[in-house]
Formats: C-alpha cells, structure tokens, sequence
C-alpha cells in the first residue's frame, strides 16, 4: 500500500488482456465468380460492343424521321442531285426510314456480334479451355446466343420507340397498336436473322465466314417469295410488317410467317448446340 491508500498490484502480475471492439467491417471474400452468362455479359459490356447498337437502332430511331421531314434540305446541302423531290410525306413514312434502315443495315451490326460470340473453335486454345471445363454441350452456345439476341432485341425496341416519338412530334400521332406489333414482329425478324447466324456458326469456325454465309442466306431466303403458295409463310415479310401495318394492314395477315419464323429459330439454335457440341476441335 502506498502512501496516498492505493493498492499497488504486484510487479509479477500479468497484463490484462486487450478488449476486441466489433468495428462492423466485412472480411473480403475472395474474387467474385465469373459463370458463363456473367462471362457474355462482360464480353458485351466491357469490349464497347453496345455503342455499336446504340448507334446502329437508337441511333437510327434519332435520326430516320429528321431525314424523312427534312430530306430535301439536307440532299441540298450536300449537294446531291438527281433525286426527285419527297411529296406527301407522312407519319409512316418517318417510320419507314428507321424500319427500312434496320432491316437492311443495322441488323449487320446484329450478325457481326453473334458471328463472333459463336465463332467456338476460334481459337484452338480458347476452345479447348472452354471444352474441358463444360459438362453440357449447351453451354457452349446457348448463353452466347441469349445475351446477343437479348441486346439486340432492346436495342430495336428502344430505337422504336424513340422513332415513334419523334414521328408523333414532327409528323402526328400513330395508331399505338399497329407500333407495338409492328416492334414485335421487327424482334421476331431480326431473331430469326440471328438464329441463321447460329446455323452458320454450326458449319464454320472463323467469324468472317459465318457472317459472309448467313448474309448470303438472308439475301437469298426471301427469293422463296416467288413461289405463290409460300408466299404467306416467308419470315422476311416479318421485316416490313412495322410498315406496313401503318399502311392498312393487319397484324393477323403475319401469322403463318410468324409461326415460321418461330420454329425455324429454335430448329437452328437447337441444330447449333447439337452441332457445336459435338464437333471436333
């Protein structure tokens, strides 16, 4: 005891132990697994691929029906001649420029991006990595497909309704109803285009030839057309349906293309995982 009365503890006593005060923070957890779909997420998002679809239907949806009410005066202004005119032009007619414009070119855009998501065997060393990993020959195709058509599909919808709206504010209103099925049948139309790009890719290994071949067919299948018996059954009539729907007809006219359209999209996605599957490398 010392001399103010306070007990000294012993020089031998050990030292109390330390007090742990919860501060609430998370250990980490490691990485992050990447599964297949994550994979083709990533490969869209992080290789700029979108921008490509950007530009290529909302891009088009911005800027198809300025060019329809404003055709002559930009023709003009660069000074290209020998073009008649525009007369009568119409709400259906700023729908036409973004409709025709992306059946023609931006579904390229489309089939560059599935070519080269399917293009498996590629590279041989890639391949053989994703071979000896996946149990299901699906997983070679179906989550690469999936992804691609899904942002196309988005893509044309938004750059329809960003058409709609700038036909509505400069030309007039649309008929709601004939817009939406005319955006459901461009969706089937360009997923029917993408699911021959899968057809190509079951043949072809390089993504410059399964693009040159599936361009090739979509030229070539509306020929069909000449034959009056098939001619309700062709799926290209599916493209100029958001058109023509404006113009008079109606959406049950479609049908037979559209049950084609169908099954000829999931007999070739089908006939890809199949293929692909069981290929050799």
């Amino acid at each position: 005891m010392t001399r103010s009365g306070a007990v000294q503890a012993p020089a031998s006593a050990a030292p109390a132990a330390p007090v742990v005060v919860a501060t609430g923070e998370r250990r980490p957890r490691g990485p992050r697994r990447l599964g297949l779909w994550r994979l083709e997420w990533l490969r869209l998002v992080r290789t700029r691929r979108w921008l490509l679809l950007l530009v290529a239907y909302p891009g088009v949806g911005l800027v198809g029906p300025a060019f329809a009410k404003h055709r002559d005066e930009i023709l003009r202004a660069l000074r290209i001649d020998g073009v008649p005119p525009a007369t009568g032009m119409r709400a259906d007619s700023g729908m036409a420029v973004y409709t025709y414009t992306t059946a023609n070119v931006a579904i390229l855009v489309g089939i560059a991006l599935m070519a080269s998501a399917l293009a498996v065997d590629h590279r041989p060393g890639l391949a053989a990595f994703h071979r000896t990993r996946l149990h299901r020959p699906r997983d070679l195709v179906w989550p690469r497909y999936t992804m691609t058509t899904a942002a196309v599909s988005i893509a044309y919808v938004l750059g329809t309704l960003i058409a709609w709206a700038q036909v509505h504010w400069m030309f007039g209103p649309l008929p709601a109803e004939s817009v939406l099925y005319g955006a459901f049948y461009g969706v089937v139309s360009a997923v029917t285009s993408l699911s021959v790009v899968a057809a190509m890719a079951a043949f072809l290994r390089r993504p410059v030839a399964i693009f040159g071949a599936a361009l090739v067919a979509m030229i070539l299948f509306p020929l069909a057309e000449l034959w009056r018996p098939l001619r309700r059954w062709v799926p290209s009539s599916l493209s100029d349906a958001p058109v023509e729907l404006l113009r008079g007809h109606t959406p049950g006219e479609y049908g037979e293309s559209l049950l084609v359209a169908l099954i000829l999209s999931a007999a070739f996605v089908w006939f890809a995982v199949w293929r692909i599957g069981r290929r050799e490398m």
